[in-house]
């Protein structure tokens, strides 16, 4: 519980009236003689505004008719009028946080803490003779960014915003150079036989590597007692996008217009057997039936036999 600095010694008093606690403090003493003292809570610099209309002592302040600051507290329901303290802006904050908003990843980079101390800040590069964000070095900070965009913005009396389009441009030139010449540094180097650490990400990759090296089912030529072959389901890391030689029917990856699929699903040939040979066990089974025609042919003749002899038979009587 927050309390005023004068009502401390009387709390401890009543303490120790309750026995909660046996002795005082050590500065419950001199409390007592040399009470602190009771400060305003806010120190609020008066300043007379003008009498009339017509005086011009204030100008920053102007004439209010008296009881108008009453009437208004009325209006809005204001208890009492309350003295708020006025923001403090910098425009640097402002720069800084539109900075961040469009170079978020330049928040990541580690920067010396060191090292500034030894730079005099009197001695940096300013005013009209600070034309370049190049002339405070090859590789910029944010912050000697953020100083540019007001030296610019003061010395070219130009908007912020072209001050801020100015200098981005400039530091986005220059980040890329360094990066071009950091990249070159480490071909040549590695051409040289240097052999670098690996960084963050490549440590992440060999972990995640070595992770899934370990889910890889062992060695399948281990003999087993039982002879039973169990169906096991494949991984999802071991599937493949790959066709296999079997599924496409040709080598080749020609378009055949679904001919070489065909192929694999044509129908085998009949079984053919030549004149004279002998039939198979399957074909002597199956039984013969005679055609209508034939059985035709043997009723006619058979009628003209019985024909000839009748009329043989008549023939010899007469």
């Amino acid at each position: 519980m927050r309390r005023i600095p004068s009502q401390v010694p009387q709390a401890v008093s009543r303490l120790l009236q309750g026995n909660v606690i046996s002795q005082p403090p050590t500065w419950y003493i001199p409390v007592l003689s040399n009470p602190p003292p009771q400060l305003p809570p806010r120190q609020v610099v008066q300043r007379k505004r003008p009498i009339s209309p017509s005086d011009r002592s204030n100008e920053d302040l102007s004439y209010i008719p008296p009881g108008e600051l009453e009437r208004r507290d009325r209006l809005r329901k204001y208890k009492s009028r309350k003295q708020k303290p006025e923001r403090i802006v910098y425009l640097e904050d402002k720069i800084r946080r539109q900075f961040f908003k469009d170079f978020p990843f330049e928040a990541l980079r580690p920067i010396s803490l060191v090292e500034g101390q030894e730079i005099d800040e009197s001695r940096k590069l300013d005013g009209e003779s600070w034309v370049k964000l190049e002339q405070r070095g090859e590789y910029p900070t944010v912050e000697d960014t953020i100083s540019f965009v007001l030296n610019v913005q003061q010395t070219r009396q130009i908007p912020i915003s072209e001050a801020y389009a100015i200098a981005t441009r400039e530091f986005i030139s220059l980040r890329a150079r360094h990066e071009q010449a950091t990249i070159a540094a480490e071909i040549e180097a590695r051409q040289y036989g240097a052999e670098f650490k690996p960084d963050a990400f490549e440590r992440q990759f060999n972990l995640e590597s070595k992770s899934l090296s370990s889910l890889i089912p062992p060695s399948s030529t281990r003999s087993s007692d039982s002879t039973k072959i169990k169906y096991r389901k494949q991984p999802r890391w071991q599937w493949s996008n790959t066709i296999p030689s079997f599924a496409s029917g040709s080598g080749s990856n020609e378009f055949t217009g679904g001919k070489s699929y065909m192929e694999n699903w044509k129908l085998p040939k009949p079984l053919e057997t030549s004149q004279g040979a002998r039939q198979s066990e399957l074909l002597s089974s199956i039984p013969q039936i005679e055609s209508p025609q034939v059985e035709a042919e043997d009723t006619r003749g058979q009628e003209e036999s019985d024909l000839e002899f009748l009329q043989a038979v008549l023939g010899k009587r007469s």
